[in-house]
C-alpha cells in the first residue's frame, strides 16, 4: 500500500480535479476539508471534520462540511459508512484497505477488522448465484468487550415505564 504521503497529494489532486469538472470553485475551506478527511487513519463524522477545518482557521458552515463530503464520496474517494442508524462516518478508500466494521450501540466505539473467511464466503455466495460483486460491507452492531463489562445505565423512571 502506498505511503500516506504519497496518497493525500495525489487523492486531494483527484478531487480538485473533481470539482473543476463539475464546475464549482476550489475554494480554501474545500482544499483543508480534503487534507483532513486524507489525512485521517480511521473514521471521521461530519462534526468532527467541521471542528477541524474551524480550528484549522477556515470558516465553514456545517452544511457545507455535509455537501462536500457527499461530494468526496460521488468522486469515489470517500467511503460513507452509515453505522445502525445511530452514526455516519467516512473514511478514505485507502484507510486501512479493505475492511469490515463492529459498532458498538452503546459508546458508538467501531472497530475494522478483516476476515479472509468471510470474504471466501462472500465469494462463494457470489460464484454460486452468478454474481459479479463491485464492492460489499459488513457491518455488525452490537456492543462492544468494555460495554458488555460495564454494568447497564439506569433508565429513566418514564422511558422504564413505558417498557
Amino acid at each position: 500500500m502506498p505511503s500516506q504521503q504519497k496518497i493525500r497529494p495525489r487523492e486531494e489532486e483527484q478531487f480538485l480535479r473533481f470539482l473543476r469538472g463539475r464546475g464549482l470553485r476550489v475554494t480554501a475551506a474545500r482544499r483543508a476539508l480534503c487534507a483532513e478527511i486524507f489525512a485521517q487513519h480511521g473514521h471521521i463524522d461530519a462534526d468532527q471534520a467541521h471542528r477541524a477545518v474551524r480550528d484549522a482557521g477556515h470558516s465553514i458552515s456545517r452544511a457545507t462540511v455535509y455537501r462536500n463530503l457527499d461530494l468526496l464520496v460521488e468522486a469515489g474517494l470517500v467511503h460513507k459508512v452509515r453505522l445502525g442508524g445511530q452514526r455516519t462516518v467516512f473514511e478514505h478508500v485507502h484507510a486501512g484497505g479493505d475492511h469490515d466494521h463492529m459498532a458498538c450501540r452503546r459508546c458508538g466505539r467501531i472497530v475494522e477488522f478483516v476476515s479472509p473467511g468471510i470474504a471466501a464466503m462472500l465469494g462463494e455466495i457470489c460464484r454460486a448465484h452468478g454474481f459479479s460483486p463491485a464492492d460489499s460491507r459488513l457491518q455488525i452492531l452490537g456492543l462492544c468487550r468494555d460495554c458488555v463489562r460495564a454494568p447497564e445505565a439506569p433508565r429513566p423512571v418514564a422511558e422504564a415505564a413505558n417498557a
